[in-house]
């Protein structure tokens, strides 16, 4: 999901993974929860990317639940600069890997935009998914419409499926 930096990116990632409390296994959300302001910054950050895809990093912490709560966004320039794939700024991963470690944050979902197709998975998402423990959160500007939708990678003998995931949208504290 964040492009052709995969191993790095990958090695990066699992070390910034939240493991579940009294157990080996790693944190994976199945549930989004999202401040208001937070997700207009996220619909205004990949606006300005238009037309092509935009991305970016959601940061926060999750619970045994599987609940997921951002409580950072970390926008990202796309390396790719294309209507059609995504590769997030490498220095930037770094940067905001950094920061997450300072802050005791995880990370919790990778987010791009889909500017004129549905906000699916697309071959390309789920080619390229190099993370699977992270929601995959698509915003779609397809026909001027705003969709956004999270969705969970389940890995599977063969490749990886998906299921979408729901995304609460929370008043600020």
């Amino acid at each position: 999901m964040l492009g052709h930096h995969g191993e790095m990116v990958q090695r990066t990632i699992t070390n910034m993974t939240l493991q579940l409390p009294g157990t080996d296994e790693r944190f994976r959300p199945s549930r989004l929860r999202l401040g208001c302001n937070m997700h207009d910054e996220i619909i205004r950050h990949l606006q300005a990317s238009l037309p092509n895809e935009g991305c970016g990093l959601l940061a926060g912490d999750g619970d045994a639940a599987g609940a997921f709560r951002a409580t950072r966004f970390f926008p990202g320039d796309n390396a790719d600069r294309s209507p059609t794939r995504f590769t997030m700024d490498g220095a930037q991963v770094v940067a905001a890997f950094k920061e997450m470690r300072e802050h005791a944050l995880t990370l919790g979902a990778i987010v791009h935009s889909h500017p004129a197709s549905p906000p699916e998975p697309s071959p390309t998402d789920i080619r390229e998914a190099f993370y699977p423990d992270a929601l995959s959160v698509i915003v779609s500007f397809q026909g001027g419409a705003i969709t956004m939708r999270a969705w969970q990678w389940l890995p599977e003998s063969g490749g990886l499926r998906f299921r979408e995931c729901p995304i609460e949208i929370i008043d600020e504290e």
